[in-house]
């Protein structure tokens, strides 16, 4: 079987340096302790398992807001997860006299000053994101001059401030498309500021390039990653491959393989670089029973 190792793929910037503020926070004796995660520094349950094997909390709840999380903390520092954070997040740590580590990506803090800025200009701001997706959840919070897009059903009509339009970094750039143009036919003179981030871009651009005349694709990463479902999703529709994903070689199921000569294989921005390159390992010692 002949295996294709998908670059670039694993890590972005953004979850490197997520990561490594946890770890060093928790290797400096000057870090006040416990140390508490506001929700999941990065979409990844391998790595919150790490990062809590060393004694770190986290605390995410589905249904609790991260300022209603704010309230089970009472001392010790606290880490803000890449995907940025509402201020008055911050504003309630600080009252409480909490230590705080931000560890928002550089390329969703630049959106969300972009965000804030044409909102004081004055603007409505459009944003292209995923409902309930803690980056869009942060951005939601910036201003009450907002309203999320996901489809174009939720592009609202005669809105009488001018426009300007961003979007989540992790957004699929095949799905954005048809959104702007969507919001662009309503509103002509919208001013527009397309935000996906160069990793993500470069990794579904690697999707594309690579996946000629494979057989399966593996995209490698946890299930709540929105980067790595967008991965999943443009290996199948605009590659037309067959494409499964999984957390882990554990999750690779051997009737997958039948009739597989050709497979390639990448991962999310969150994906552990381990775990990617245990399934490459295992499809390329892969001996199907007879």
């Amino acid at each position: 079987m002949e295996v294709i190792s998908i670059t670039p793929r694993g890590y972005c910037k953004g979850v490197t340096k997520a990561i490594k503020a946890v770890k060093d926070a928790w290797a400096n004796p000057d870090t006040v302790k416990p140390i508490y995660i506001l929700g999941f520094i990065v979409h990844n349950r391998y790595v919150i398992d790490e990062l809590n094997q060393l004694g770190v909390i986290t605390l995410d709840d589905r249904i609790t807001s991260r300022l209603e999380l704010v309230d089970q903390i009472d001392s010790g520092t606290v880490v803000l997860s890449a995907h940025g954070t509402d201020p008055l997040v911050k504003k309630k740590l600080e009252e409480k006299g909490l230590d705080y580590i931000d560890a928002t990506c550089e390329d969703v803090d630049r959106t969300f000053l972009l965000i804030q800025e044409y909102a004081e200009q004055g603007y409505h701001i459009f944003y292209i994101g995923k409902h309930k997706h803690p980056e869009a959840l942060a951005a939601m919070s910036l201003t009450d001059s907002i309203t999320l897009i996901e489809t174009v059903d939720d592009i609202p009509l005669n809105i009488a401030k001018p426009i300007f339009i961003t979007n989540q970094t992790t957004f699929s750039q095949y799905e954005i498309k048809d959104l702007i143009q969507g919001i662009i036919d309503r509103y002509p003179h919208t001013i527009l500021s397309e935000e996906i981030c160069d990793a993500t871009r470069m990794r579904q651009d690697a999707i594309i390039r690579y996946n000629q005349n494979v057989d399966l694709c593996y995209i490698v990463g946890d299930p709540r990653s929105n980067n790595t479902r967008n991965l999943a999703i443009i290996s199948e529709t605009v590659t037309n491959t067959r494409t499964k994903q999984i957390e882990s070689v554990t999750d690779i199921d051997s009737l997958d393989l039948i009739g597989v000569n050709r497979v390639s294989v990448s991962s999310g921005a969150s994906t552990p670089n381990h775990l990617t390159q245990e399934v490459i390992e295992f499809l390329k010692n892969y001996k199907p029973e007879n």
